[in-house]
């Protein structure tokens, strides 16, 4: 890259890193498998390289944290709270949930604890922490400012 004469722009690309938690997270394909339900219209008229894999990037955290914040959860709850408001669009696999879920807890923003009860198997309850809490209050705004800004973008009279 040069600025047009012969001294080279400095290099910002960020160096290729692992995939984030959110690589965990999927566009549920349920609804071609379930008959009379028509694919979410979101998803139908995007191209390969744009899909669906790229509107979850950086949510699975967001997803997670806001589940956890009214009361305490285990991974299967979480993940079937998630597939259920989403109304089928996103899913977890029941393997990368837990993986998800240690990193959080590490990460000090979640704090686990098992739970057991006659008759049941017992279960690892998560619960949002006061870091937690703050993560999920910027990454609320943030999702909002980029929501308000793609709309302002795309906005009909902008089209």
């Amino acid at each position: 890259m040069t600025t047009g004469g012969d001294e080279p722009l400095p290099d910002r690309r960020v160096p290729h890193e692992r995939p984030t938690d959110a690589t965990f997270l999927r566009l549920s394909s349920s609804w071609a498998l379930t008959p009379g339900r028509e694919q979410p219209s979101f998803i139908k008229h995007m191209s390969p390289a744009t899909g669906p894999r790229e509107l979850k990037k950086g949510s699975a955290e967001l997803l997670i944290l806001s589940l956890v914040d009214d009361q305490a959860r285990h991974g299967y709850d979480i993940a079937r709270m998630i597939e259920v408001r989403s109304k089928g669009a996103l899913a977890f696999h029941a393997a990368s949930m837990y993986p998800l879920l240690y990193r959080l807890e590490r990460r000090g923003l979640i704090k686990g604890r098992w739970v057991e009860k006659a008759g049941e198997r017992r279960r690892r309850m998560y619960r949002i922490t006061a870091k937690g809490r703050e993560v999920l209050a910027a990454q609320r705004s943030g999702w909002r400012e980029f929501v308000e800004a793609v709309n302002r973008v795309t906005a009909a009279s902008h089209a």
